[in-house]
């Protein structure tokens, strides 16, 4: 089977060399044609034009192969969490285990599909509603692990959560008076994700990112999809 990981390490030796010779190249070429003349002159004018033209081809192959295997790579990653998921239907007792994995590798391949400094963590609703307690993260972070619903952040967790909407919150300094939350240490941008299994609610999940707008291109389903994976993962912990 295809190693991923080298894969990816080829591209980026591929990218660095072509950075480099692709410009190189244009650059001598242009440096001998200001110094010849006529025939010659017009022959490196060419060699020139057609390296840049090389350059760009070869960029913008590099980014469709970059994007495909990026997608690959995030499928065989889905189905491993689908296969957890699989097990987890057929045997929903004592699979506390297999639970926190299939938890562990949502966020974590959430976090890492948007971008190498976002964060994610999943907040369950325990204790009879009485507590959010972190079952999931991916990403340092000095948030708490667990958020009492009577006050402080908790509550602000509970009601964006019984709001049943995917909130986005651009910049967590200006919200207006709306709820903001997010993972620590000051990160500007965060999105917010009720997660329920049908009707009843099993917790939020929180993904934010250092700067303002950071996660402005991630679309709404994409966290949507991983809130239902939890929550298809929290319906099946015995009650």
């Amino acid at each position: 089977m295809r190693n991923p990981q080298r894969a990816k390490k080829w591209r980026r030796i591929v990218v660095v060399c072509a950075t480099i010779f692709f410009p190189g190249v244009t650059f001598v070429v242009g440096s001998v044609a200001s110094q010849v003349h006529g025939t010659a002159r017009l022959i490196y004018i060419l060699i020139g034009a057609s390296t840049a033209t090389l350059a760009a081809y070869f960029a913008l192959r590099i980014k469709r192969k970059s994007n495909s295997a990026q997608l690959v790579e995030f499928g065989e990653s889905l189905c491993a969490i689908m296969e957890h998921l699989a097990w987890l239907a057929e045997n929903p007792a004592d699979a506390a285990e297999r639970r926190g994995r299939i938890r562990d590798k949502a966020v974590t391949l959430l976090a890492t599909h948007v971008g190498p400094t976002a964060r994610c963590a999943f907040y369950a609703l325990e204790g009879q509603g009485a507590s959010f307690h972190r079952r999931g993260s991916s990403g340092n972070m000095k948030a708490l692990e667990t958020y009492p619903v009577a006050n402080g952040s908790g509550s602000d967790l509970l009601y964006i959560m019984n709001r049943k909407n995917v909130i986005s919150i651009p910049d967590t300094r200006k919200t207006n008076g709306n709820p903001s939350f997010n993972l620590g240490d000051d990160y500007r941008t965060a999105i917010v994700a009720p997660v329920y299994a049908g009707e009843e609610a099993k917790g939020v999940l929180i993904l934010d990112a250092p700067k303002v707008d950071d996660l402005a291109e991630v679309h709404e389903s994409l966290v949507r999809m991983f809130a239902n994976i939890l929550a298809v993962t929290q319906a099946a912990t015995p009650a």
